[in-house]
């Protein structure tokens, strides 16, 4: 790999400008001008300037980073950052991520104004084998990696020397993976121990600092956080919300070996996966089968004896399209033409619901809560009229004041 040269002097680049923050970079200027006034340099150019802004934010488990300039390019994992980034108005720095196929965009076609890249255009730095492309992240030359660097350990087989390379080769790390609750394997790089999970609002502060967005930032948070309150107040008494089972919207009994059923209800309070379904305070219809782990299998006799009220097919915004075919759809089919299937109730009152993606941040987890209030309770929030756009009186939240924040109208 190249681009790794330290044996000669020379000033310091943009890059390392970005990448390593004011201090180091301001002890580096000193060097240089302390050495120009040994030369016989006049006093002044030994001054430094005290008012120059600087960007810093911290976030577990890579700390304190301070830039002397927002990134203007990053590389995001599989959605969440960049959703966030998007939000903050910065989707045009993505340059790449883990996976971009997981960054679900369709949301962002119902805000006026709202562009994002192509995920096509967006480099991958992970192989279909699982592995890390380190060539790929040393060609994208990022400002930033916007991601825990831990799941591309624990996952994509880095390894803690070479996310030490990055960091110091590549671009800062900043990011905290807190989708669920984190695996037996998980690995705490840098800090060696457990670092403590962050909720969806608190990732908002932390990157609008780091880009210089304060102002984006808490007038996005003015917007999401009452509506989420409002939601939240509104839901129905446990005795009037239907049970929902939360169904993997790929598989079946007929390509693997049952259904798929997830626990809605995340053990870790701050993880943003399932976000919704915890703001609308579900009855979960499997609650007590999942015997300490996030789901579990059935046949159609175990989804009969369950018997939901509602079903929602995880992922299934993914799986709407995916490799060509609607496997919603297909899932649907699967329940309705079985003759223990088409008993189930959900099944019989046609309450089979796409469902969201788990890699949603302030954006995206907006339209997917109104998506599952009106799925799940229809006479409080309006009924689903299907995946599309919502007509404006039938909104749970601003899409121009959403827009116009993105957009920096605001």
């Amino acid at each position: 790999m190249s681009g790794n040269d330290t044996n000669t002097s020379r000033a310091p680049t943009r890059r390392e400008y970005v990448k390593y923050g004011g201090a180091v970079v301001g002890g580096s200027l000193l060097a240089g001008c302390a050495s120009q006034s040994d030369s016989g340099s006049t006093p002044e150019s030994t001054s430094t300037p005290t008012d120059e802004k600087s960007y810093t934010a911290t976030m577990p488990p890579v700390g304190e980073l301070t830039l002397d300039e927002p990134p203007s390019s990053w590389v995001g994992g599989l959605g969440f950052t960049a959703d966030v980034l998007t939000a903050l108005g910065q989707a045009d720095g993505a340059v790449g991520m883990a996976d971009p196929r997981f960054w679900y965009q369709g949301f962002y076609d119902f805000l006026d104004g709202v562009m994002v890249p192509a995920k096509e255009d967006l480099a991958q730095f992970t192989t279909e084998e699982r592995d890390t492309d380190l060539e790929v992240l040393y060609e994208l030359d990022p400002d930033l990696m916007a991601v825990d660097p831990n799941p591309i350990i624990a996952i994509y087989g880095l390894d803690k020397g070479e996310a030490e390379e990055v960091r110091e080769n590549v671009a800062p790390w900043f990011g905290n993976e807190s989708r669920r609750k984190r695996f037996d394997g998980w690995t705490y790089w840098p800090v060696g121990e457990p670092y403590p999970y962050l909720s969806l609002s608190e990732y908002i502060p932390k990157y609008a600092a780091l880009f210089g967005e304060e102002e984006r930032g808490d007038a996005l948070l003015d917007l999401y956080e009452p509506f989420i309150e409002d939601v939240r107040s509104r839901v129905p008494p446990e005795s009037e919300r239907r049970s929902l089972a939360l169904v993997n919207g790929r598989y079946n009994p007929e390509n693997r070996d049952g259904w798929v059923i997830y626990n809605p209800k995340s053990e870790v309070e701050k993880t943003w996966g399932k976000k919704q379904y915890r703001d609308l305070n579900v009855v979960d219809a499997f609650e007590g089968a999942y015997s300490g782990q996030s789901s579990v299998k059935v046949d159609f006799e175990g989804l009969l004896e369950y018997d939901p009220d509602v079903i929602i097919f995880n992922f299934g915004l993914t799986y709407r399209d995916f490799q060509g075919e609607n496997l919603i759809q297909r899932q649907r089919e699967v329940l309705q033409d079985h003759p223990v299937g088409s008993e189930v109730t959900a099944v019989q009152n046609d309450d089979l619901y796409v469902g969201g993606t788990p890699y949603q941040g302030p954006i995206i987890n907006m339209f997917q809560t109104e998506m599952a209030a009106k799925q799940l309770y229809p006479d409080e929030f309006g009924s689903y009229p299907g995946y599309g756009q919502i007509s404006e009186s039938e909104q749970l939240f601003d899409r121009q004041r959403l827009a116009d924040i993105i957009n920096g109208d605001s």
